[in-house]
């Protein structure tokens, strides 16, 4: 799958988990900056980590990386909760 203009959406999605980030650390609009994180975390991690389709060896790495991100969503759910 490829993006249109990878550029603008890897400098969108920088600046997004910077700021998200750094708003959820000091507590400012922590649930929302929670949400937010969740919801970019589920959609990166369904557009780039497509373990279903691969085969070994390289599943098993995507398949580690997308059950490392539900973890974090994991967390960021604590966070939105807290």
């Amino acid at each position: 799958m490829t993006l249109p203009l990878p550029r603008l959406a890897l400098a969108l999605a920088t600046a997004f988990q910077i700021t998200a980030g750094t708003m959820l650390m000091v507590g400012v609009w922590v649930r929302w900056s929670a949400v937010g994180l969740i919801g970019f975390t589920i959609v990166a991690s369904l557009l780039m980590l497509n373990f279903w389709s691969m085969k070994a060896p390289a599943r098993g790495g995507a398949l580690n990386k997308f059950l490392t991100n539900v973890a974090v969503i994991g967390g960021l759910l604590l966070a939105a909760t807290a």
